[in-house]
């Protein structure tokens, strides 16, 4: 059986959502991943990611 990982990105969300807690919505997760990490993140990216 094939194991799946998470790649870096993936990670990132996951983890800003759990920072985030009841305020992870798609755009609040794009802002802090772009305030904290300095990379610019799309929408659909993240929604894509989710």
């Amino acid at each position: 059986m094939k194991r799946a990982f998470l790649g870096e990105f993936e990670e990132v969300v996951l983890l800003t959502v759990a920072v985030l807690d009841e305020s992870a919505y798609g755009v609040t997760i794009t802002q802090e991943i772009e305030q904290k990490t300095g990379r610019s993140v799309g929408f659909s990216t993240v929604h894509t990611t989710l």
